[in-house]
């Protein structure tokens, strides 16, 4: 059996090649070696028993095997005879050239490293195809191209160098399952000459230098720190709004108006954790404190006579 290697993934087998004539050459040989110590021995079993083996050997060499995730094709003299499914099979030796290939879903990485975008940002875009082989399209895959796995990954950075160089660097990072369905297409479009299906593209990482990451860090920190301002600002002004609804429910309606000052003072003292002091209306207002912020003025007088005197006291 030989073997075509990927370029880039030496482990990665292509195309088997199911070769069959060395085996019927052994077992031929092993049959002529069988008759042929009939001259010179009297033993009947050895001979049949060399002659078992050499016929075992050459109807084996007419038959291979297929495995279930493998498809393969006859050249019969060169030339493309029939394709082959899973299961035992038979082909002819030194005429029938068996080529086998595995139609399992493959996974590839590709770069495009240090890539300009369209306004001029480097980024190296990491990411992964995911395809396989067609399996009525076998012999696409294994006629029409060389190295269909080297082929598909050029085409793949290609495309995906071109799709960077033409995108913006911010559709790269919002869209980019847009661009993964975009870079699939052009690759499936490709692909479908060789038997392939593109199952997906897919855009695993966007690295940009260190020194354009911590400029763009500080402009989302100045655009967050932006909207918060506008949103501060606009919270502003739906408070004016509804203190200027308020206070033209207060003007209609002074009782309303005394009880929020009352509850507005109440809530005040209550937080404050000092002793609310009952002040007879008529005496604040004929002190001139008849209005909330006069009140509130007067009690914060009251409160600073009172540490003062305490202060004096304690000296005493």
């Amino acid at each position: 059996m030989s073997n075509a290697k990927s370029m880039f993934n030496p482990h990665d087998t292509i195309v088997s090649k199911r070769a069959s004539g060395i085996l019927l050459i052994f077992g031929i040989l092993v049959l002529i070696i069988g008759l042929g110590t009939t001259l010179y021995t009297m033993n009947n079993n050895f001979v049949i028993y060399l002659s078992g083996i050499g016929v075992i050997l050459a109807i084996f060499s007419f038959i291979y095997i297929i495995k279930q995730y493998e498809r393969s094709i006859i050249l019969r003299f060169g030339k493309y005879h029939k394709r082959i499914g899973p299961g035992i099979n038979y082909r002819i030796p030194f005429i029938d050239n068996v080529l086998v290939i595995d139609i399992r879903e493959r996974v590839r990485e590709f770069k495009a490293e240090r890539m300009l975008t369209k306004d001029n940002v480097p980024v190296t875009i990491d990411a992964i195809l995911r395809y396989k082989i067609i399996e009525d399209r076998a012999k696409d895959a294994i006629l029409n191209v060389e190295n269909f796995n080297e082929m598909i990954q050029q085409v793949s950075q290609t495309t995906l160098r071109n799709n960077i160089g033409s995108s913006l660097f911010q559709d790269i990072l919002s869209k980019r399952e847009e661009i993964n369905q975009h870079i699939r297409s052009i690759i499936s479009n490709e692909a479908s000459n060789w038997g392939i299906e593109v199952a997906g593209v897919e855009i695993r990482q966007v690295i940009i230098p260190q020194e354009l990451e911590a400029a763009m860090s500080k402009q989302a920190q100045a655009e967050r720190e932006k909207n918060a301002r506008i949103i501060y600002s606009e919270s502003e002004v739906l408070v004016a709004n509804k203190f200027d609804e308020a206070s033209k429910v207060y003007a209609n309606n002074p009782v309303a108006y005394a009880l929020r000052q009352s509850n507005m003072l109440f809530e005040s003292i209550k937080v404050q954790g000092n002793t609310i002091v009952m002040v007879p209306s008529e005496t604040l207002n004929s002190m001139g404190f008849g209005n909330l912020a006069m009140t509130v003025a007067y009690l914060e007088n009251t409160k600073k006579a009172a540490s003062t005197m305490e202060q004096k006291e304690n000296k005493n």
